[in-house]
């Protein structure tokens, strides 16, 4: 199962919201001029910030519960930037049964404008089905 492609894009709100919630003080995160001293282009995201596209996303399909979460990994290809727009889809994959559950893995991307792949976010979830 895949989803459409759907438009996103991060501002600066959101990144300092999210060092705040993780403690991370780097300076790049705070100011433009600071992230241009470290030789950035605009503010940067902090490499596993893109999983927060799912509060964005609209998934076509639903977890079931119970739903753990086994495992994830975060992977940057590119460096991903605050005020551009990136297309994002999320696919799901390797699915089986084991007793009453499903194990799938939902792989979250991250495309630019030059249609690069910039993120991959993947999950190994356990859930009590989907709809």
């Amino acid at each position: 199962m895949k989803t459409k492609e759907q438009g996103i894009t991060f501002n600066k709100e959101d990144v300092q919201q999210f060092v705040q919630l993780i403690d991370d003080r780097n300076p790049i995160y705070k100011s433009l001029e600071r992230a241009k001293e470290y030789g950035f282009e605009t503010i940067p995201l902090p490499p596993t910030m893109p999983m927060m596209a799912y509060k964005w996303l609209d998934l076509p399909w639903e977890l079931q519960q119970p739903i753990i979460h086994r495992k994830q990994k975060c992977i940057q290809h590119q460096r991903i930037y605050i005020d551009e727009i990136y297309r994002a889809i999320v696919e799901v994959t390797d699915p089986f049964q084991r007793q009453n559950l499903t194990f799938i893995k939902q792989t979250l991307y991250l495309y630019n404008k030059h249609g690069k792949l910039c993120f991959e976010g993947v999950s190994d979830l356990i859930v009590g089905g989907l709809s």
